[in-house]
């Protein structure tokens, strides 16, 4: 992989990588127990969802916007910016005075949405042709951060305190804008002829992502409620740690069949694995018993690693190189919308009903749309890579 770049195109690459890895492993850091944070400044479930969710609105709504003035003013410029709103976020979530100034907080953490800059900084180093193996490490990088940040998070909550959380990812920012400022910015070749254009395809397939990332905040709604039933907030890592390890392990075997010519098969697998988590994980409230709780963890990890590895390829795939950027900025904003509806809709049904019923249904209900979905974008056949994208 690494012998397809020269040494100042792998430069920027791993550059980049670390910035944008490094941002998003404070962001993860705090996702397994940011609702028992919550619980300290109200007793309402809805807000504690909307502020666990308010980053993901911000970042959808940004990600556009901040890519336009990247293209005006410079990608470097843009990206310090971002990432600098990103810390300021995490400083103002860290000592909220109330449940208002935490959702103003998250809402600013993900106003700096700056990974679609650094991944254009990197595609206007990288010839067109290996533009997607660069998307793969910088992938690799957002992996790593997730695995390590679920992990460590609970830990250091104990051992320091749930505000130190966002100290920390403040710090993990500031540390990021090192790798910025050491990037080469070239000037950049602007054509204007190019016009992007979301393909209905393209919208299906966003629109599934919008339900993954829709469950994986409820997941991470849920997780600390249903944890502390079996094990203390510092020993969370005795379930996260293999559950992570296990759904990493498979995502890399999977990875390189998936790229080649199983990547609709994949998208339907880690599909049908989500479902099959859904309600291993909900119903352990009525089976109590820790391993059926633990199996839950590891299916729904398995499921998402496995969709975080084949859906962008399945975008590149159905999207025309010309429009490449604008179908996956899309798509990335869909996910981070998911992130933000999924959250205010966990909280306000727990507020209601005081069960997971409801949650559970709709749930349910969404993977089975998500599959019919997959199915009406690609009858559930391969999509290779065009020989001459338009």
């Amino acid at each position: 992989m690494l012998r397809l770049f020269s040494k100042s195109q792998m430069r920027v690459i791993s550059l980049v990588s670390t910035t944008i890895g490094l941002r998003t492993l404070g962001l993860f850091m705090v996702l397994p127990v940011f609702s028992l944070y919550g619980k300290n400044f109200t007793n309402s479930f809805l807000l504690i969802g909307f502020a666990l969710g308010a980053y993901g609105i911000t970042m959808a709504i940004f990600q556009t916007p901040l890519g336009i003035l990247s293209d005006k003013y410079g990608r470097k410029l843009i990206m310090s910016l971002g990432i600098i709103t990103f810390v300021v976020g995490n400083i103002i979530c860290a000592f909220p005075v109330n449940i208002t100034g935490l959702i103003i907080g998250r809402l600013m953490e993900g106003s700096g949405a700056v990974s679609s800059v650094g991944i254009a900084l990197v595609h206007e180093n990288i010839e067109p042709t290996k533009r997607n193996m660069a998307d793969a490490i910088i992938g690799i990088s957002i992996g790593l951060s997730f695995m390590i940040g679920v992990i460590i998070g609970p830990l250091l909550a104990v051992f320091f305190s749930y505000s130190a959380l966002f100290i920390i990812a403040s710090l993990f920012g500031v540390v990021s804008l090192i790798p910025v400022f050491m990037v080469s910015e070239r000037k950049k070749e602007l054509n204007f002829e190019a016009k992007s254009k979301i393909d209905l395809k393209i919208i299906m397939v966003s629109i599934i992502s919008f339900f993954i990332y829709f469950y994986m905040i409820v997941f991470y709604f849920y997780l600390p409620f249903f944890s502390i039933r079996y094990v203390p907030v510092s020993e969370f890592y005795t379930f996260l740690i293999p559950a992570v390890i296990i759904a990493g392990v498979i995502g890399l075997a999977i990875a390189r069949p998936a790229d080649k010519n199983k990547t609709v098969f994949f998208s339907v697998i880690s599909l049908i694995i989500l479902l099959i988590s859904i309600p291993v994980y909900f119903l352990n409230i009525y089976i109590k018993d820790v391993y059926f709780f633990y199996l839950g963890i590891v299916i729904f990890y398995s499921g998402y690693i496995i969709s975080e590895t084949v859906f962008p390829t399945l975008i590149t795939r159905v999207a025309s190189e010309k429009s490449y950027g604008g179908n996956l900025g899309f798509y990335t904003s869909m996910q981070h919308a998911g992130v933000f509806a999924g959250a205010v809709v966990a909280g306000f049904l727990l507020i209601n009903v005081k069960n997971d019923t409801n949650i559970f249904i709709v749930m349910i209900s969404l993977f089975i749309i998500s599959i019919i979905i997959l199915y009406m974008a690609t009858k559930f056949r391969e999509i290779y890579l065009k020989k001459n994208q338009t």
